[in-house]
């Protein structure tokens, strides 16, 4: 009998790897993320951990594969022919939670950067310039909406409360989540944006949500609202945040994620000073490799045991 293979696309450390092989011993696992070559068909690999861009994609497209699970290393799935894979009945799951704590922390990580004078103290060492700012804003108290209530927005929530703020949490039914004071659908949105200060995007990119935040999104907010993009970048039609940062419906911007990546050197984004451009950061984690990895061994060890993967699988309908 043939044995089948566990492809690691993504760096695992030794005792992840004996873990490995001690809850699939009947399985090979090939050290995929290494450059070193290796023994073993590529059509009897079944599973991939992570993600390695066209070694991964060669491993799907040949006309005999048998993959039938990949555990992804990131939130978003959006890169993969989710189509294809639905076709395939191949089964997905993704990296969700293991970046919450980073992306939090880099959405307040910008705000204060703007509210209490950070970016523009930055700017003003660089020319040994004393640049003593006479008006700044406090979060305490200010309402944040945030839209996208999964792993990610809760952490956003629960930091927003330690802050004394309001939350305000969108998502798509506008079912009841941790952290939220109120919850309201994406239908609601428009008509709640005047009640928001702050604005935070976590939207995964699906055909509903490719430039959810538009001309009628922006126009809706109130003058001065401060928003913050870390969900992903096609979601926000740049050409509308631009109109909005001119009219002064945003007062400033914290971009993480961009339509297109590398943003443009020649993007006027770069221009404004109310503009706080990261280069796609917010999800470096400290703790990346035993984060996936929790999510990848519970999951190998239901699909061992022939059942449901616990851990965040994929719904092909939603896209996410």
């Amino acid at each position: 009998m043939t044995k089948k293979g566990i492809w690691l696309a993504c760096e695992t450390t030794k005792d992840q790897i004996e873990t490995i092989k001690k809850i699939a011993p009947d399985y090979e696992v090939i050290e995929g993320w290494k450059d070193t070559a290796f023994d073993f068909p590529l059509e009897d690999i079944e599973i991939i951990y992570g993600w390695k861009g066209q070694k991964s994609d060669e491993l799907l497209k040949k006309e005999n594969s048998r993959i039938k699970w990949i555990q992804g290393k990131a939130a978003g799935v959006d890169f993969l022919d989710l189509a294809s894979l639905k076709e395939k009945g191949v089964l997905l799951t993704n990296g969700s939670g293991i970046h919450s704590i980073p992306i939090a922390e880099s959405v307040f990580g910008m705000l204060l950067a703007y509210t209490r004078g950070i970016q523009t103290s930055v700017k003003s060492q660089l020319t040994n310039t004393w640049n003593q700012v006479e008006s700044l804003i406090e979060l305490h108290e200010k309402t944040i909406m945030i839209v996208g209530t999964g792993k990610i927005g809760k952490e956003v929530g629960r930091l927003a409360q330690a802050f004394n703020m309001k939350t305000i949490g969108v998502n798509s039914s506008g079912h009841e989540a941790d952290y939220m004071d109120q919850v309201i659908s994406q239908d609601e949105l428009v008509k709640h944006l005047k009640d928001a200060d702050i604005v935070v995007n976590i939207l995964p990119l699906t055909d509903k949500t490719t430039s959810f935040f538009n001309d009628q999104v922006f126009n809706a907010m109130k003058k001065d609202t401060l928003f913050l993009n870390v969900g992903r970048g096609p979601s926000v039609d740049t050409a509308s945040l631009l109109r909005a940062l001119d009219t002064g419906k945003v007062a400033f911007a914290g971009l993480d994620v961009f339509e297109k990546e590398p943003l443009e050197a020649d993007s006027p984004l770069w221009e404004y000073e109310n503009v706080l451009i990261t280069a796609h950061i917010s999800g470096i984690a400290e703790h990346f490799k035993k984060r996936l990895f929790a999510i990848f061994e519970k999951n190998l060890k239901a699909y061992i045991a022939g059942e449901e993967l616990p851990e965040n699988l994929i719904d092909y309908k939603k896209s996410y």
